[in-house]
């Protein structure tokens, strides 16, 4: 027999109460809309207590597995489990209502009543909780002062800043002490600054909560820096599943290093041992693929660019170095980033702590031994 969600007990933080948290899965999940095939097959794992990002380009599909999963869409195959509860299953007819799951969502629009204060409308997900009016109050102060907001809770919508109106819409999402948060790019609308501030608050607050959630974004800092997890989407499928640190060192396939954006990846066979020094030697890294086809791939941060003349300045210590011509060269904080064409015709990117005039001749420099290998 199944857990009955509203029998357990729930888990006190700094006076503000929610639900136990329970293991997501996700079996086999299928959405198609005609002859389009939105979500193929995908499997996932949310452990309990833990934030789950599911990232990629607009047309993925995460939001798509987001609202089926808050029970805004039906599955048109596959099964969906919380605890021991099975809250969607199309072979079974099972499908679960959004009430009846407790599911809360932050959407990106928002979606604050104009007509109510801070306090009415954290407190509009309670009416449905048919609780007493001290029991209403108390929760809705606790979970105010939780994200900082209990000093604005009279203030309306249009009074608040984009970041105060982030705050409300969370904590009207887990006021209602919700089994599993669901974000859905929350912070899309806000500025670079802002975005950068919540972004730090929401993660704080699900780890402070340890509250299994599920966050969609197309930002991969964001991701990187809200979840304990990470699912690249790509038209439908999963293309990597790992902790943030593990998909930015090693990528998955072309795919992920493309969208992460940060690294330099060219085809190579390994038969024909494409990689090669200047004077056109052999010298594949000390770690051979397991791939016979695909890209090699070095990370930008780990190429250092500088001016042809200064060849002499810079020891090479074991390291490769390619000629080519500066065809970009843009400041970012505190150094620059170069686009560099070789001469075989390949684009790479890396730094430079100094400027580097367009057309110069210059010296692409990297470790072999931080080459890594990845499929198509």
């Amino acid at each position: 027999m199944s857990e009955s969600h509203s029998s357990l007990p729930p888990v006190y933080v700094d006076g503000f109460s929610f639900l136990p948290n329970y293991h997501l899965r996700i079996e086999k999940l299928r959405k198609s809309y005609g002859e389009t095939d939105v979500l193929k097959s995908v499997n996932l794992d949310v452990e309990k207590g833990k934030c789950l990002a599911l990232l990629g380009p607009s047309g993925c599909g995460k939001s798509t597995l987001l609202n089926i999963l808050a029970g805004l869409l039906p599955a048109d195959g596959g099964r969906i489990t919380l605890g021991a509860d099975t809250i969607e299953d199309s072979e079974l007819g099972v499908h679960r209502s959004a009430q009846a799951r407790r599911f809360s969502m932050v959407f990106q629009d928002l979606s604050l009543w104009p007509h109510l204060t801070v306090a009415e409308n954290v407190a509009f997900g309670l009416d449905f909780l048919k609780l007493g009016r001290l029991e209403k109050e108390k929760r809705t102060d606790d979970v105010l002062n939780l994200v900082g907001m209990y000093a604005l809770r009279k203030r309306y919508p249009a009074m608040l800043s984009g970041g105060q109106q982030q705050r409300v819409a969370i904590a009207r999402a887990i006021v209602v002490e919700p089994s599993v948060l669901l974000l859905d790019e929350p912070l899309a609308s806000l500025d670079s600054r802002l975005r950068e501030e919540l972004r730090d608050e929401i993660a704080a607050l699900i780890r402070r909560l340890n509250i299994t959630s599920v966050y969609v974004t197309h930002d991969h800092t964001e991701a990187m820096s809200v979840a304990h997890e990470i699912a690249i989407m790509n038209h439908g499928q999963i293309e990597q599943l790992s902790s943030p640190r593990h998909i930015h060192d090693y990528p998955a396939s072309t795919f992920v290093a493309s969208f992460l954006g940060s690294a330099n990846h060219f085809p190579f066979t390994y038969e024909l041992e494409d990689l090669r020094d200047e004077s056109g030697q052999p010298v594949f890294p000390p770690h051979p693929p397991s791939i016979k086809r695909g890209h090699l791939m070095i990370r930008k941060e780990q190429v250092r660019v500088f001016s042809a003349s200064q060849a002499s300045d810079f020891p090479g210590d074991g390291c490769i170095r390619w000629r080519g011509v500066c065809i970009k060269n843009s400041f970012v904080g505190s150094r620059n980033e170069v686009f560099v064409a070789t001469r075989k015709g390949e684009i790479f990117r890396g730094f430079t702590p100094e400027p580097i005039a367009l057309d110069a001749k210059v010296i692409v420099e990297f470790d072999p031994h931080q080459v890594m290998f990845v499929r198509e």
